[in-house]
């Protein structure tokens, strides 16, 4: 869904502000309320919403600066600055989750010494502790529903997460009604409990920021399709590398690729221009593609020419390209100067049956075997012939008679 279609409480900026102001609003009433009420299991769920605060508060500079035009210092934009941030909140989550273990581990010693940790109870304190749970659940499922209208994974993550808020908002309340009944190790207990979720969330943001600021490789799970999309190109004969990065939480892929030498620059520039807007197309959470290409050390130059019979290399060229009962594929190779022959087949016209789009048929059959050439005795009609053109396909009209002759040519010419 395009950002300018998105309502105002669909768009990025407005949940992760909303985000922000509701978790900080939860996050200073929880730690005073568990200070005052002595509770760990409470303090420990204050500093959970801590991490919901730096997951949107980083998202808002994320957003901030993706406004930002990368410039000579910074070619990559200012994107990790948000990791920056999160690096640093991360190791004050591991600290505050270290103290709290220490005092609910100890708390749960001196339980079973007879010494117990009084926990203060208050009817405005569970009143606030039923209140934060209802709007713990209400923004569960506004990121919910959100994130199903929008079909953004970030934001179906963000909710999923919040799950995980409902639980321990109502494990809170549970330690407090233990308490009720004079039962205070439960506090102590589900502190303990709450404060390995805090650590692991911690983690998470520690080594995502780690990575990030260290250029590490992310793993991408549509990694094999943007692999074959890439290759699906004529012109692409092979994928060297495919790097997938991430700079905040803006994802950037880098690739090299091999292409035919016989291409000239403006072909080259075509050619990137057109993966890059296809790879976008199916792949929108791709921020930015770099893509680097050279040519093939070997080229192997695949030539199409539409045959009326198979008579193996003395097989006639057909007038017609889309009635043409048959199709030969050859493969010339150049190796130290020297062109040769490596293979050739000759293949039955599987569309000529068709009553219509016969030629966009075969034009997409042959893009999908890779040619880089196709020898035709007519103009081709606009279907086929755009097809042609924007995969970078060479037509080539000759008054060649033969295949024979078309694989002379191309062996004296290449």
């Amino acid at each position: 869904m395009a950002p300018n279609s998105l309502k105002l409480y669909e768009k990025p900026v407005f949940i992760n502000s909303f985000l922000l102001c509701v978790n900080l609003g939860l996050f200073i009433f929880k730690i005073v309320f568990g200070i005052f009420s002595r509770s760990l299991a409470l303090q420990a769920d204050a500093f959970d919403n801590l991490t919901d605060i730096v997951m949107a508060f980083a998202a808002l500079i994320g957003l901030l600066y993706s406004n930002k035009k990368p410039n000579e210092k910074f070619p990559y934009g200012y994107y990790k600055i948000e990791n920056i941030i999160s690096l640093i909140v991360s190791f004050f989550i591991f600290f505050t989750a270290y103290n709290i273990i220490v005092q609910s581990i100890t708390s749960i010693l001196d339980y079973f010494k007879g010494i117990h940790r009084i926990i203060i109870i208050s009817p405005v304190i569970i009143i606030f502790l039923i209140i934060s749970l209802g709007i713990s659940f209400s923004l569960t499922l506004y990121l919910k529903l959100i994130g199903k209208k929008s079909r953004s994974p970030i934001i179906e993550s963000e909710a999923n997460e919040k799950l995980y808020d409902n639980f321990i908002s109502f494990s809170v309340i549970v330690g407090f009604i233990c308490a009720i009944f004079n039962i205070f190790l439960v506090d102590s207990i589900i502190g303990l409990i709450i404060c390995i979720f805090l650590i692991k969330g911690g983690y998470d943001i520690f080594l995502n920021s780690t990575k990030t600021l260290l250029d590490a490789v992310i793993e991408f799970d549509k990694r094999k399709e943007l692999f074959e999309l890439i290759e699906s190109y004529p012109k692409v004969k092979n994928v060297d590398s495919l790097e997938v990065r991430s700079y905040g939480r803006y994802i950037f892929a880098e690739m090299i690729v091999s292409l035919n030498k016989d291409l000239t620059l403006s072909q080259i520039q075509s050619l990137k221009i057109i993966l890059s807007n296809n790879i976008k197309n199916h792949f929108p959470h791709i921020f930015k593609l770099i893509i680097i290409t050279k040519t093939q050390e070997k080229p192997v130059i695949k030539v199409a020419v539409p045959l009326l019979e198979n008579n193996d290399l003395h097989s006639q060229i057909s007038d017609h390209f889309g009635e043409s009962p048959f199709f030969a594929i050859l493969e010339v190779q150049e190796d130290n100067n020297e062109v040769s022959l490596q293979n050739y087949n000759i293949i039955k016209n599987k569309y000529a049956h068709l009553e219509k789009r016969k030629g966009i048929n075969i034009a997409d059959w042959l893009i999908s075997e890779k040619i880089d050439k196709v020898y035709l005795k007519n103009e081709l009609k606009k279907g086929p012939k755009l097809i042609f053109e924007n995969s970078l396909v060479q037509v080539i009209i000759t008054k060649l008679s033969s295949l024979k002759e078309v694989l002379s040519w191309e062996l004296e010419n290449q």
